[in-house]
């Protein structure tokens, strides 16, 4: 099985992020997905998630569980994992594709980021190493078909440019700023868990 990586804050986790694993499970052979929520990213020093991080994992899991009855066809193994939130710290991508490498005895894993990102990537903790060992599953965030199709990934990478067909308008932004007409942007068990919990209000 490929295994790929989704991290991200996952403040909180939502409909667009489990979009996104079916359109990698579905138009690439990567079959073995983590998702991992992050302690503190690199390049958002300053902002403090609103959720604390048992909330967000807890919360990977009620979306991990709702992707089955979301796309029950998948072949998919899912994998929610709190290891940078036990890392502590800031969570650094290459010290998690290492801890997965030497977990999953593969030579390289897929790594899913927005093409939002590829900007930025040379900036990324160590990029030179962490290029050597995964393949870059670029995926499509807006509209802009036109420069989606001409982004320049770094010299020397391996990547996908995944081109969905449609963009996932929802938001972790969106959802923080204003919860209650965002609601829908949130799988069943998600949904029930930031109304229990009063998340985000």
């Amino acid at each position: 099985m490929k295994t790929a990586i989704l991290g991200g804050s996952f403040d909180p986790i939502h409909l667009g992020h489990l979009f996104l694993l079916h359109s990698v499970v579905t138009q690439t052979q990567y079959n073995n997905i983590y998702i991992i929520p992050a302690a503190q990213s690199n390049f958002k020093r300053e902002n403090a998630c609103r959720a604390s991080a048992e909330e967000r994992l807890e919360m990977a899991r009620l979306a991990a569980a709702d992707y089955r009855d979301i796309y029950p066809l998948d072949q998919v193994s899912i994998t929610v994992s709190d290891m940078e939130l036990k890392r502590g710290g800031i969570s650094y991508t290459l010290d998690t594709v290492n801890q997965i490498l030497e977990t999953e005895k593969q030579n390289r894993v897929g790594l899913i980021i927005g093409d939002d990102h590829i900007a930025g990537l040379t900036r990324w903790y160590r990029f030179e190493e962490l290029k050597t060992k995964v393949e870059f599953i670029v995926c499509r965030r807006n509209e802009d078909r036109a420069s989606f199709e001409q982004a320049l990934m770094p010299q020397g990478t391996q990547y996908i440019l995944l081109d969905i067909r449609e963009t996932a308008p929802q938001s972790a932004t969106a959802i923080r700023e204003n919860r209650d007409s965002c609601m829908d942007y949130l799988s069943p068990g998600v949904r029930e868990y930031v109304r229990a919990e009063n998340l985000y209000n």
